[in-house]
């Protein structure tokens, strides 16, 4: 009972009542037990049964201040903020103040790898954010899958604590093998896929625009669904299109991205571009998912961090719009860079006037022939 007072009276026990004020207590007990000072198990009250896995994956509650992050490291203090707030952590105005969690303050400290290679400060930033940003999204997938895996029925808040513990355990020293390997062989591919040219070697510089492809494609209907379907359908919708667009996408297409339930292909070459968007629509009817509208167009894009920007992207994401459900719709541009290719039939569509272009757009309706 001393415990549960003292437990209260720190605030561990706010907003909880009955079973759940109890587990809690208990869980806290066990903590301490455990090794884990009361002003660690404060700062994560919104989740302490995951303080044990979060020991194992680093973070053992020592805080740390900029000041001696750039001591430790050799980064510049204006750098190192730059970093910080580049993968997500909190802006620190007093870089005495010991606040922030050693394992994530010295995530920064591989930097300094890109900037002994000779990267400008600003590309290392701009590296590092994205990087923190892909594996956002590979964290929020992982920790799903692991709350899958762990929660039980009835399964008590300790119970929980060293099920996740014994899961970081099994799965930390994996991970940066799996992430190296992976990383390389991304490296490989996109190195493949746009070797550097004759012209960028004399110029000694990447050029700005090159001509690409790009395709859209989205769920025609996608917001009624999610009006009729449980979310969890909406997302089992979105992630197997991803899944089909990935298997469409052979050199030298590329998968770009997903944005909710369109899904984002580019290539250097229109024809290859149209066979896998083709594809991809034979594909989606095959698995049962709902017809595809697909739109498609060409022109000089520019390339940063694996999305594309320019007037074709934009192009391509109206004539989508523009496309009927279970039709894949072409400008004018892609008409002309596939040219007399084989195996295509095309059908004139007339030209239209397209939101946010800003003349009007000749469009073409293709199939198989």
């Amino acid at each position: 009972m001393e415990a549960d007072l003292d437990f209260e009276a720190l605030g561990l026990l706010d907003g909880l009542e009955g079973e759940a004020r109890k587990e809690r207590a208990e869980l806290i007990a066990w903590l301490l037990e455990r090794g884990f000072d009361i002003e660690h198990i404060r700062a994560s009250v919104a989740a302490p049964l995951m303080l044990p896995a979060y020991r194992v994956l680093g973070d053992d509650g020592t805080l740390v201040s900029a000041r001696e992050i750039c001591e430790s490291t050799g980064i510049e203090l204006e750098l190192l903020q730059r970093l910080q707030r580049a993968i997500g952590l909190p802006r620190i105005d007093d870089p005495d103040a010991a606040v922030l969690p050693r394992a994530d303050a010295e995530a920064v400290r591989h930097v300094t790898f890109f900037l002994d290679l000779g990267y400008h400060p600003d590309d290392a930033v701009a590296v590092m954010r994205v990087l923190v940003e892909s594996l956002g999204h590979a964290a929020a997938m992982m920790r799903e899958a692991a709350l899958k895996t762990l929660l039980r029925p009835g399964a008590t808040e300790i119970e929980l604590a060293k099920a996740s513990e014994q899961l970081a355990i099994r799965a930390a020293p994996k991970i940066g093998p799996l992430m190296d390997d992976l990383t390389r062989l991304e490296l490989r591919h996109s190195f493949e896929q746009e070797a550097v040219t004759a012209a960028e070697r004399a110029a000694g510089m990447l050029p700005g625009a090159r001509a690409v492809t790009v395709a859209f494609a989205d769920v025609a209907g996608f917001t009624r669904l999610g009006e009729a379907m449980p979310p969890e359908e909406l997302e089992r919708l979105a992630s197997r299109l991803a899944e089909l667009a990935h298997d469409v996408a052979t050199a030298p297409v590329r998968f770009v991205k997903s944005i909710g339930d369109a899904v984002m292909l580019v290539s250097f070459q229109a024809v290859p571009l149209l066979s896998a968007v083709l594809d991809l629509a034979d594909e989606a009817a095959a698995n049962d998912l709902p017809r595809l509208r697909i739109g498609v167009a060409s022109g000089c894009a520019v390339t940063r961090a694996g999305d594309w920007y320019g007037s074709p992207v934009n192009l391509a994401s109206r004539v989508t719009a523009a496309a009927r459900p279970g039709t894949v719709l072409v400008a004018e541009s892609t008409r002309d860079a596939v040219g007399n290719a084989d195996g295509f039939e095309w059908f004139p569509m007339g030209a239209r006037r397209l939101k946010g272009v800003r003349d009007e757009v000749k469009l073409f309706r293709v199939e198989r022939a």
